[in-house]
């Protein structure tokens, strides 16, 4: 690797160009921008696979390598996205990388993507207040029994796909994981522990998780996430004076404001009890 000076990083306005192909399964690569502060990952952009993104940016030093480029010291550049404005970048430094995607994970990712419209298929009239046939039903049982079936593939063969893996989709995987059966929920349920605590899943999913799998084994719930019965009302809670305190962790809003999302009474004084 070679480090070239500020002042030919500047002269030259140091160009990192990639050109990927848009839709052939070889030779994909997937692009990451990374911004670190102190020397650790602070912030970043992940696009999708086979995007084409240029980076041009100078700064103190630049270092080259085979599959990366590392801006460092008083970086200040700009990215551009297909069909899209320029974006301006500055920082200490910055990291474009370009990692090879073989087209069997290309093939997982796309078919992630596509699960987030049938998942929702049905489920979107319930969510503007509407009402499904038991046939509409039937069929969205169905669906997210297929479903399911493709992300236990994906699971078994690279583990579970977070978000440096699928994107976006790493959400469209929980999504279809919420809506599995209770087996396949808890089996799956230590590997979202894991991308959670990589900082690769979101801590309000793994919440989600983790209180639909306590209630179908008929124990008390941590995050205060689970409703149900007429009229709606919460499941039984685990020390639930302390419940607002693990909802903040998680990104969670407390449970007086999250009841009002449901219609559901919940006095401040039952937390202090």
């Amino acid at each position: 690797m070679k480090f070239r000076p500020r002042a030919l990083a500047l002269a030259l306005a140091v160009l990192a160009s990639l050109a990927l192909p848009a839709h052939a399964d070889d030779g994909l690569k997937q692009t990451t921008i990374t911004i670190y502060a102190g020397g650790k990952p602070a912030a970043g952009l992940l696009f999708p696979i086979g995007t084409e993104v240029k980076l041009s940016a100078v700064a103190n030093s630049v270092e080259d390598g085979a599959k990366q480029t590392r801006f460092a010291g008083n970086v200040q550049g700009r990215f551009t996205p297909p069909a899209g404005t320029s974006i301006v970048v500055f920082g200490e430094d910055l990291v474009m990388a370009a990692e090879p995607v073989s087209a069997e994970r290309a093939h997982a990712v796309r078919d992630l993507e596509a699960m987030d419209a049938s998942d929702q298929l049905y489920r979107v009239r319930l969510m503007n207040g509407g009402t499904l046939t038991p046939d509409e039903w039937k069929r969205q049982t169905e669906i997210d029994t297929a479903n399911a079936r493709r992300l236990a593939q994906i699971v078994d063969r690279f583990g579970w796909p977070g978000l440096r893996f699928a994107g976006a989709g790493s959400q469209t995987a929980f999504l279809v994981l919420q809506h599995a059966d209770t087996a396949t929920q808890r089996k799956y349920l230590p590997l979202l522990r894991d991308a959670v605590m990589r900082h690769d899943a979101l801590g309000s999913h793994l919440a989600l998780l983790e209180d639909r799998v306590r209630v179908a084994d008929g124990k008390p719930q941590l995050y205060g996430t689970q409703a149900g019965g007429e009229p709606l009302r919460f499941d039984p809670i685990e020390d639930e004076a302390h419940v607002d305190e693990r909802r903040k962790r998680v990104g969670l809003p407390p449970m007086a404001e999250y009841a009002k999302m449901f219609g559901i009474a919940y006095p401040a004084k039952r937390a202090a009890e």
